[in-house]
């Protein structure tokens, strides 16, 4: 077999900001994201293996090296071949549950060289006969969580099909670089960056917390929502009008507003901006940071703030290419967000066959400024974690916010009518 054609391409804008933050601390693994596949059956491991090899051997995002040319900072593709997976037996530990922790930290906690081509790392951990956990690392350098979701969805479909040829899933990562330089040179980037900073003329200007805190990796709790909880969820946001990750934004402000008594809160949403674009099926780093501003008191009810959050919504979704990134500079460092809220409605189950049930975990999303929500849904299923920055929030605090969001919520959805600053009854704090 012929050697892969080395390729040398620019860097999307999303890219920049990574590949910035690294140059910056080199040491840092911030931006390093993991996942955990669980497998509950009987794994073949040649196969699952093979799987993963073939994969990645599409993914060319995954092995790409950054170095400088001239003044100018590029990735080169197709040098850099796929590893093989490390497999650690565990069945006869006598803890194995922590030393797959203890891997899988250290999997996540060492630096990526973005100059090696590696931009992933994983091993497959045998807990049990019947038990394995895949951790996948990656740099956000080259995946976002659409990317990497095309990834696991290709694994699965390469183990269904066992060695037998597929048609390509995927396209190739030049036309995006493209599409992204041809928008960072148009109006319509000026047009949508005049837009964004509108929504902060009457906001105080305050210096960003990451100036002062750094951004960290948060205290984590988390927790799957009862599955009557999700459909009352459902059904409220249908009868107003909207989607129920619309009706999650509103409560979120509100939840905001309740732990800061900010009246104008600005959301920061994790946009895939894959829609209408040649990135929609290219497992790369596109993702952006959209802000969504809201105008709320106490006094107004959740029904009204989540047709607030609508409107919102529809006037923020043509101007959410303008990146994060760059609103930040034109609002001369300024704090841009409030929360960051991400909501993944539609993340179907992996189906690797019959014999095998599989569960998706995300073990670390990268860093948070404050407080990070994060959402994935699937039919009644809904789990949420939240996230809080750990030299404003201890692990007892982030639960209790926790305890305390899920609370509003299951009053919300039953009263749609309640004021906001009455769906969090004072003896619930620190409950």
């Amino acid at each position: 077999m012929s050697a892969p054609a080395v390729e040398v391409l620019g860097l999307t804008q999303a890219q920049r900001g990574q590949w910035e933050e690294q140059q910056a601390d080199p040491g840092s693994v911030l931006s390093n994201t993991a996942e955990a596949l669980e497998f509950h059956g009987l794994l073949d491991l040649a196969r699952f293996e093979a799987a993963v090899r073939r994969t990645l051997a599409e993914v060319p995002a995954l092995h790409a090296r950054f170095e400088m040319q001239g003044q100018e900072v590029c990735q080169v593709l197709g040098e850099v071949p796929p590893r093989a997976l490390p497999v650690l037996d565990l069945r006869d530990h006598p803890d194995a549950e922590e030393r797959a922790r203890q891997e899988a930290e250290q999997l996540l906690d060492t630096p990526f060289d973005l100059g090696a081509g590696e931009l992933y790392r994983h091993a497959l951990l045998r807990l049990a006969p019947d038990h394995a956990r895949w951790v996948l690392v990656t740099h956000h350098i080259a995946l976002d969580g659409y990317g990497l979701s095309l990834c696991l969805q290709r694994v699965a479909a390469q183990y269904r099909a066992n060695g037998a040829a597929l048609p390509p899933a995927f396209d190739p990562l030049a036309p995006v670089v493209a599409e992204d330089a041809a928008y960072q040179a148009s109006a319509a980037r000026d047009a949508d960056g005049a837009a964004l900073q509108a929504l902060y003329a009457d906001i105080p200007h305050e210096p960003a917390p990451l100036l002062e805190l750094g951004l960290r990796r948060g205290h984590r709790t988390e927790q799957t929502l009862p599955p009557a909880l999700v459909r009352a969820l459902g059904t409220q946001a249908r009868a107003l009008g909207t989607a129920w990750p619309t009706l999650l934004f509103a409560l979120s402000a509100a939840f905001w507003h309740r732990h800061t008594g900010e009246t104008r809160p600005v959301l920061a949403l994790p946009v895939m901006g894959r829609l209408g674009s040649v990135s929609a099926r290219v497992p790369c780093m596109v993702m952006n940071l959209a802000p969504l501003r809201l105008d709320l008191s106490p006094h107004l009810s959740l029904a009204a703030l989540t047709r607030q959050a609508h409107a919102a919504l529809s006037a923020l979704r043509p101007h959410g290419r303008y990146r994060y990134e760059h609103l930040w500079a034109d609002l001369n460092g300024h704090r841009l967000f409030g929360p960051e809220v991400n909501v993944i409605p539609f993340q179907a189950p992996l189906d690797f066959g019959p014999d095998l049930k599989v569960e998706v975990r995300n073990l670390a999303s990268g860093p948070v400024e404050d407080l990070a929500l994060g959402f994935t849904g699937w039919g009644d299923h809904l789990h949420l974690h939240l996230d809080g920055h750990p030299a404003l929030y201890t692990p007892e605090e982030v639960a209790r916010l926790g305890r305390e969001f899920v609370g509003a919520l299951e009053r919300g959805v039953q009263h749609p009518e309640t004021p906001v600053g009455e769906l969090w009854p004072p003896e619930l704090v620190g409950a």
